[in-house]
């Protein structure tokens, strides 16, 4: 137990996300290395933030667990935002507004998880998205999906021409 957490205090910052895949690289049977971060989440030395993420000191934002675990991990991108939440991070004022998500890192076709006490809906691509394409598929699959977002036309059309010409 001692030797796990001295890996993650060397490395994982304080507050960032530690994905339990990630920890699966290591020598430890899958079962041993749940069971040790059961008994250092129990002994406070570290905070499960949700399945199969667990963090020590502070806890991490939603948006870094989304992003380490959904969407871009050691400079590898897997996934990116769609529909309103891309519209948010965009600058617009949306409404009904969650996280949705298409990413290459999860199994399962459609499904929404909690993830402190914020509702993200995660979809499976269905094509490989990785650093050279992530632009691309996530204003084709905004394009597509256009006429079932309630949006002025017009400042659409601005916030999508300067993302074409940024990315």
């Amino acid at each position: 137990m001692k030797k796990l957490l001295d890996y993650i205090e060397k490395n994982y910052r304080a507050g960032e996300p530690i994905l339990l895949k990630d920890l699966k690289t290591l020598e430890i049977s899958y079962d041993n290395l749940r069971q040790k971060l059961k008994k250092l989440t129990d002994s406070n030395k570290l905070i499960r933030v949700s399945d199969g993420i667990y963090c020590y000191g502070n806890e991490p934002s939603v948006d870094e667990i989304i992003e380490k675990r959904f969407i871009k991990r050691n400079n590898d991108t897997f996934g990116y935002f769609i529909n309103n939440s891309l519209l948010k991070r965009m600058g617009m004022n949306v409404d009904n507004y969650y996280d949705e998500i298409v990413t290459n890192d999860f199994k399962a076709l459609v499904r929404e998880i909690d993830i402190l006490g914020v509702k993200i809906v995660v979809r499976h691509s269905k094509i490989l998205i990785n650093n050279d394409n992530c632009y691309i598929l996530q204003l084709l699959d905004l394009i597509k999906n256009l006429h079932s977002l309630n949006i002025n036309e017009k400042k659409i059309n601005k916030v999508l021409g300067s993302y074409i010409k940024k990315h």
